[in-house]
């Protein structure tokens, strides 16, 4: 006898979603995936806009991963107007950037994650238990959105990033506090992090899904980079993005699926960590599990290496001349620009074309959860196929799909509703 289960909604994820499971009696035979945040049409409402509109309108995707959407942004129009930025400005970036993933990662990790480990459906016991690394977690995300704060202007949608650099530069006894801070945390994070893998429970899983994808990164572990990497010597130009990523309409999803011939793809820090290891940088991020759940081990170690770029990063620019440039020359006109960025989830795109005024002609961003959209559904059928109990089944597949820390505000941007 056939039946469908219907796990809605997922919890603990950002964003609309629900999964929806075939079985015919006790065996699985289909998972579909279908992320149901309202559409949001961004893309759309950039064409006709200035390029300098542009970053202050699609960092409005979303809250939680806008400091990279606005960083992608800025780069792609750059490259279209072919801004040179300084090299302070492109530090201060980094810096953002940087915060921005320590707050999301810390997000994921302690106040989604966790939960599951004490059979928790919240965050709220563990705090109310006075949970330490619940507490360490949680100030762990203050810390990174005061990185964003101190650097971007503010929390959310970052106001000191602007076409060409940055507006202003932190005062030093800003970048001290944050200095002293951070050290703080890097005191500390060897028990941190040690405490919540002793924590860690997983369900039984096969191996990760997905052929690794990201962005390549020049001079060791990081977030940006010119050309997308796929496997060891395997890549394309960030520019030719479209010959590895073709996007199209699903019927059961308001989100693109963004695949291609190479994939389908996985994209997020598990990715990274593999991709960078296979190139010799970066070998101790790699989580010594291979199942999907190794995703949040891989995200736990890049908050150490990010606190450690952090606290570089300010020491740097606590001895940089204090009038050295925030911005170089914009001049509008006519061109095309592609840029990538590693967001929190993994690889973010963003393309725009410019009329000689400057004004968007056509835009394009492809984001993380739209790119491994299709290697989740995979993932669910394989890791849930041996199980016939339909409250495990449940717990399982949330599970699964938590793993990936999907964003499906952002993963919605463009498409129109579509009808099972």
């Amino acid at each position: 006898m056939t039946s469908r289960l219907v796990i809605d909604p997922l919890s603990r994820v950002e964003g609309h979603g629900r999964v929806e499971l075939a079985l015919d009696g006790n065996r699985l035979t289909d998972v579909r995936l279908r992320l149901l945040e309202s559409p949001r049409l961004f893309e759309s409402l950039l064409v006709g806009r200035r390029f300098d509109e542009v970053p202050e309108l699609i960092c409005r995707i979303c809250a939680i991963c806008s400091a990279v959407h606005k960083l992608t942004a800025l780069r792609a129009v750059e490259a279209a107007l072919a801004v040179e930025v300084p090299l302070l400005a492109n530090s201060l970036r980094e810096l953002l950037l940087l915060g921005g993933h320590v707050q999301s990662h810390a997000l994921h990790l302690f106040c989604l994650i966790l939960p599951d480990f004490d059979q928790q459906q919240s965050l709220v016991p563990l705090l109310k238990n006075r949970d330490w690394l619940a507490e360490r977690g949680v100030a762990l995300k203050a810390y990174g959105n005061r990185v964003q704060e101190v650097v971007g202007g503010r929390v959310i949608h970052p106001v000191n990033p602007v076409v060409g650099g940055m507006s202003y530069r932190p005062g030093e006894s800003q970048l001290r506090e944050l200095l002293q801070e951070t050290v703080g945390w890097l005191q500390i994070w060897p028990e941190l992090a040690g405490a919540f893998a002793a924590r860690c429970r997983w369900p039984a899983a096969i191996a990760a899904a997905g052929v690794p994808l990201a962005v390549g990164s020049e001079g060791g572990y990081g977030l940006v980079g010119e050309q997308l990497r796929f496997g060891p010597g395997q890549s394309v130009a960030v520019d030719d993005y479209a010959e590895l990523l073709a996007e199209q309409t699903v019927s059961h999803s308001h989100a693109k699926d963004a695949d291609g011939e190479q994939g389908p793809f996985l994209v997020g820090a598990l990715a990274r960590v593999k991709l960078a290891a296979a190139e010799g940088v970066g070998e101790g991020l790699v989580p010594e599990a291979d199942h999907i759940h190794a995703n949040n081990l891989a995200q736990l170690n890049e908050t150490g290496w990010a606190l450690q770029r952090i606290r570089d990063l300010l020491e740097a620019l606590l001895s940089t001349e204090p009038n050295a440039p925030l911005k170089g020359r914009v001049v509008e006109g006519a061109g095309v620009g592609t840029a990538a960025m590693e967001a929190p989830r993994g690889l973010l795109i963003h393309h725009y074309l410019l009329d000689e005024w400057g004004r968007v002609v056509k835009a394009d961003v492809v984001t993380p959860t739209a790119i491994n959209q299709r290697i989740i559904a995979r993932q669910l059928f394989a890791d849930l196929a041996g199980i016939d109990q339909p409250v495990q089944l449940k717990e399982v597949a949330e599970r699964v799909v938590r793993a990936y820390d999907p964003c499906i505000s952002c993963a919605v941007h463009l498409c129109p509703v579509g009808r099972s």
